[in-house]
Protein backbone atom coordinates (compact mmCIF):
# COMPACT_ATOMS: atom_id res chain seq x y z
CA UNK A 1 0.00 0.00 0.00
CA UNK A 2 1.51 3.36 -1.01
CA UNK A 3 1.65 6.48 1.11
CA UNK A 4 -1.27 7.96 -0.84
CA UNK A 5 -3.65 5.06 -0.34
CA UNK A 6 -6.02 5.33 2.58
CA UNK A 7 -6.70 2.71 5.23
CA UNK A 8 -9.98 4.31 6.29
CA UNK A 9 -12.51 5.67 3.84
CA UNK A 10 -12.23 9.51 3.93
CA UNK A 11 -15.22 11.04 5.67
CA UNK A 12 -16.08 7.79 7.52
CA UNK A 13 -16.70 7.82 11.25
CA UNK A 14 -13.22 6.55 12.18
CA UNK A 15 -11.48 8.96 9.80
CA UNK A 16 -13.41 11.92 11.26
CA UNK A 17 -12.45 10.98 14.81
CA UNK A 18 -8.81 10.25 13.97
CA UNK A 19 -8.57 13.48 11.98
CA UNK A 20 -10.21 15.57 14.71
CA UNK A 21 -7.95 14.20 17.44
CA UNK A 22 -4.74 14.49 15.39
CA UNK A 23 -5.68 18.00 14.23
CA UNK A 24 -6.27 19.25 17.77
CA UNK A 25 -3.07 17.66 19.10
CA UNK A 26 -1.03 19.17 16.26
CA UNK A 27 -2.70 22.59 16.55
CA UNK A 28 -1.91 22.67 20.25
CA UNK A 29 1.68 21.43 19.77
CA UNK A 30 2.40 24.05 17.09
CA UNK A 31 0.89 26.78 19.22
CA UNK A 32 2.76 25.73 22.35
CA UNK A 33 6.15 25.57 20.62
CA UNK A 34 5.73 28.74 18.53
CA UNK A 35 8.90 27.61 16.82
CA UNK A 36 9.65 28.17 13.16
CA UNK A 37 11.94 25.13 13.38
CA UNK A 38 9.78 22.68 15.36
CA UNK A 39 6.41 23.58 13.79
CA UNK A 40 7.35 22.37 10.26
CA UNK A 41 8.57 19.11 11.81
CA UNK A 42 5.23 18.70 13.60
CA UNK A 43 3.44 19.32 10.29
CA UNK A 44 5.64 16.81 8.45
CA UNK A 45 5.03 14.11 11.06
CA UNK A 46 1.32 14.94 11.17
CA UNK A 47 0.99 14.68 7.37
CA UNK A 48 2.92 11.40 7.26
CA UNK A 49 0.62 9.89 9.88
CA UNK A 50 -2.44 11.44 8.24
CA UNK A 51 -1.67 10.00 4.80
CA UNK A 52 -0.60 6.64 6.20
CA UNK A 53 -3.86 6.22 8.11
CA UNK A 54 -6.67 8.28 6.52
CA UNK A 55 -5.27 10.39 3.67
CA UNK A 56 -7.23 10.74 0.45
CA UNK A 57 -4.42 10.60 -2.08
CA UNK A 58 -2.80 13.16 -4.30
CA UNK A 59 -5.98 15.21 -4.63
CA UNK A 60 -6.00 15.81 -0.88
CA UNK A 61 -2.31 16.69 -0.98
CA UNK A 62 -3.10 19.31 -3.64
CA UNK A 63 -5.95 20.65 -1.50
CA UNK A 64 -3.61 20.92 1.48
CA UNK A 65 -1.04 22.77 -0.62
CA UNK A 66 -3.65 25.18 -2.01
CA UNK A 67 -5.16 25.92 1.42
CA UNK A 68 -1.69 26.38 2.93
CA UNK A 69 -0.70 28.93 0.30
CA UNK A 70 -4.01 30.80 0.56
CA UNK A 71 -3.88 30.72 4.37
CA UNK A 72 -0.29 31.90 4.47
CA UNK A 73 -1.13 34.83 2.21
CA UNK A 74 -4.21 35.63 4.30
CA UNK A 75 -2.16 35.62 7.52
CA UNK A 76 0.38 38.01 5.98
CA UNK A 77 -2.41 40.33 4.82
CA UNK A 78 -4.01 40.31 8.28
CA UNK A 79 -0.68 41.21 9.88
CA UNK A 80 -0.02 43.93 7.28
CA UNK A 81 -3.49 45.36 7.87
CA UNK A 82 -2.76 45.55 11.60
CA UNK A 83 -5.40 43.03 12.65
CA UNK A 84 -2.60 41.08 14.35
CA UNK A 85 0.78 42.02 15.76
CA UNK A 86 3.58 40.35 17.70
CA UNK A 87 3.77 41.50 21.31
CA UNK A 88 2.31 44.89 20.37
CA UNK A 89 4.68 45.47 17.45
CA UNK A 90 3.78 45.44 13.76
CA UNK A 91 5.33 42.40 12.10
CA UNK A 92 4.81 39.76 9.47
CA UNK A 93 3.12 36.48 10.33
CA UNK A 94 5.59 33.96 11.75
CA UNK A 95 6.26 30.68 9.93
CA UNK A 96 4.88 28.62 12.80
CA UNK A 97 1.50 30.34 12.32
CA UNK A 98 1.45 29.33 8.65
CA UNK A 99 2.14 25.75 9.78
CA UNK A 100 -1.37 25.63 11.24
CA UNK A 101 -2.88 25.82 7.73
CA UNK A 102 -1.86 22.40 6.33
CA UNK A 103 -3.01 20.77 9.56
CA UNK A 104 -6.35 22.58 9.32
CA UNK A 105 -6.67 21.76 5.59
CA UNK A 106 -6.80 18.03 6.35
CA UNK A 107 -10.05 18.54 8.26
CA UNK A 108 -11.90 19.68 5.14
CA UNK A 109 -12.15 16.14 3.72
CA UNK A 110 -12.59 14.39 7.03
CA UNK A 111 -13.79 16.00 10.28
CA UNK A 112 -15.66 18.83 8.52
CA UNK A 113 -16.85 16.86 5.48
CA UNK A 114 -20.50 16.68 6.68
CA UNK A 115 -20.73 20.48 6.63
CA UNK A 116 -20.02 20.72 2.89
CA UNK A 117 -23.72 20.41 2.09
CA UNK A 118 -24.85 22.57 5.02
CA UNK A 119 -23.28 25.87 4.06
CA UNK A 120 -25.37 28.08 6.36
CA UNK A 121 -24.38 25.93 9.29
CA UNK A 122 -20.78 25.92 8.02
CA UNK A 123 -20.84 29.73 7.90
CA UNK A 124 -22.06 29.90 11.49
CA UNK A 125 -19.49 27.31 12.56
CA UNK A 126 -16.77 29.25 10.76
CA UNK A 127 -17.77 32.51 12.43
CA UNK A 128 -17.95 31.06 15.93
CA UNK A 129 -15.30 28.34 15.69
CA UNK A 130 -12.87 30.50 13.74
CA UNK A 131 -13.19 33.32 16.25
CA UNK A 132 -12.77 31.01 19.25
CA UNK A 133 -9.75 29.35 17.66
CA UNK A 134 -8.07 32.70 17.01
CA UNK A 135 -8.93 34.03 20.48
CA UNK A 136 -7.45 30.88 22.04
CA UNK A 137 -4.41 31.19 19.80
CA UNK A 138 -3.88 34.82 20.78
CA UNK A 139 -4.16 33.98 24.48
CA UNK A 140 -1.64 31.13 24.17
CA UNK A 141 0.92 32.89 21.99
CA UNK A 142 2.92 36.08 21.44
CA UNK A 143 0.41 37.21 18.82
CA UNK A 144 -2.03 39.95 19.80
CA UNK A 145 -5.09 41.42 18.14
CA UNK A 146 -4.47 44.95 16.89
CA UNK A 147 -7.80 45.80 18.52
CA UNK A 148 -9.09 43.52 21.31
CA UNK A 149 -12.69 44.25 20.26
CA UNK A 150 -12.56 44.59 16.47
CA UNK A 151 -9.97 41.85 15.93
CA UNK A 152 -12.25 38.98 16.98
CA UNK A 153 -15.28 40.60 15.31
CA UNK A 154 -13.43 40.90 11.97
CA UNK A 155 -12.05 37.35 12.27
CA UNK A 156 -15.58 36.08 12.86
CA UNK A 157 -16.88 37.88 9.77
CA UNK A 158 -13.93 36.66 7.73
CA UNK A 159 -14.43 33.02 8.76
CA UNK A 160 -18.18 33.33 8.16
CA UNK A 161 -17.18 33.59 4.49
CA UNK A 162 -13.90 31.65 4.31
CA UNK A 163 -15.00 28.39 5.93
CA UNK A 164 -17.89 27.64 3.52
CA UNK A 165 -15.67 28.63 0.58
CA UNK A 166 -12.93 26.24 1.72
CA UNK A 167 -15.51 23.47 2.09
CA UNK A 168 -16.74 24.13 -1.45
CA UNK A 169 -13.13 24.05 -2.65
CA UNK A 170 -12.67 20.70 -0.91
CA UNK A 171 -15.55 19.26 -2.97
CA UNK A 172 -13.64 20.05 -6.16
CA UNK A 173 -10.48 18.39 -4.88
CA UNK A 174 -12.46 15.44 -3.52
CA UNK A 175 -13.93 14.87 -6.97
CA UNK A 176 -10.39 14.90 -8.41
CA UNK A 177 -9.54 12.13 -5.95
CA UNK A 178 -12.62 10.17 -7.04
CA UNK A 179 -11.55 10.50 -10.69
CA UNK A 180 -8.03 9.39 -9.81
CA UNK A 181 -9.30 6.32 -7.92
CA UNK A 182 -11.65 5.42 -10.78
CA UNK A 183 -8.79 5.71 -13.26
CA UNK A 184 -6.48 3.57 -11.09
CA UNK A 185 -9.20 0.92 -10.71
CA UNK A 186 -9.75 0.87 -14.49
CA UNK A 187 -5.99 0.53 -15.02
CA UNK A 188 -5.82 -2.42 -12.59
CA UNK A 189 -8.77 -4.15 -14.29
CA UNK A 190 -7.16 -3.65 -17.69
CA UNK A 191 -4.10 -5.59 -16.57
CA UNK A 192 -6.01 -8.45 -14.92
Amino acid sequence: MSLFQTRYRPGSGPSKIINGVLFNLSWFAILMTQSSIIAPVIVAVYLLVHFAVIGNGKAELLLIAAVTVMGGVLDQLLFLAGLFNLEGTAATAPLWLTCLWPVFATTLLHAFKPFRTRLYFAAALGAVGGTLSYVAGVRLSVIDFGSPFWGPVLIGLLWLIIFPLLLKLSIRFDSLGDLQQTSELADRRAFE
